[in-house]
């Protein structure tokens, strides 16, 4: 699971470890229309920031055929509001048309899943209870984005919220949760595992690890020199011009 407060980067952070894992992927958008999607797919494949691929695209919409051919690991559904029977037959179909599971399965959001109760926290559970089995029976990593509880709660938003903070109290069953900070000022995304089962975790947060980030390129980096290079064209807005 990976939580995190709305505009934190979830989606973004989703779809860039889809592609750069390069395993067979299938991927929930749910909470992503296509149009974004393959925006944030094309500027981050061609380095080029998302303004300079909107007018690209105006002009010439198979611009970047090429480079999106690069993803072509990822089939994606953009169903807003899929049930748990939806996501089981999109998996058949999977199944069906390339003969075995996908390797990942990425659910953008959990909230946008439609629940068969009305109580929400119990619906929630459910859900959960459901993509643990899902795991299982593909033997696929399932990945589940999710939001936290307000600001108020848990403090600032550009450190990595504690995993109590996470909607609904559904950290029982991943058996990794990373949560994420953005400090959009310094460009910075910290990324903090507040539960591991196999490692080493802190479930404050306190414990993180700092990326460099470009959004307008959606691009994110290690502190290194590729990473310098993001936190550079960043600061001097390069990615949307």
């Amino acid at each position: 699971m990976v939580a995190a407060a709305p505009n934190a980067g979830k989606s973004m952070f989703a779809l860039i470890y889809a592609i750069k894992a390069g395993v067979s992927t299938l991927f929930f958008s749910a909470d992503t229309d296509t149009a974004t999607v393959m925006m944030r797919a094309a500027s981050h494949l061609s380095g080029h920031g998302q303004s300079l691929v909107e007018t690209n695209l105006n002009s010439n919409r198979h611009y970047y055929d090429k480079h999106l051919d690069n993803m072509s690991n990822i089939q994606f559904v953009f169903d807003s509001s899929p049930s748990l029977d939806d996501l089981e037959l999109e998996i058949k179909a999977y199944v069906e048309l390339f003969g075995i599971p996908p390797e990942l399965i990425v659910i953008d959001n959990l909230m946008n899943v439609a629940a068969e109760t009305d109580n929400e926290w119990a619906g929630l559970r459910a859900i959960m209870v459901d993509l643990h089995d899902m795991a299982r029976k593909t033997e696929a990593c399932v990945l589940v984005l999710h939001h936290v509880s307000e600001q108020s709660e848990y403090g600032r938003t550009d450190n990595p919220p504690p995993r109590r903070s996470i909607h609904g109290k559904v950290s029982q069953l991943p058996a990794m949760i990373l949560t994420l900070g953005y400090d959009p000022f310094n460009h910075i995304l910290k990324v903090a595992a507040v539960k591991n089962r196999f490692g080493a975790h802190t479930a404050d947060g306190s414990d993180n690890v700092s990326l460099f980030v470009n959004y307008a390129a959606c691009q994110i980096g290690d502190q290194d020199t590729s990473g310098r290079m993001y936190l550079r064209e960043a600061t001097l807005n390069v990615g949307q011009v």
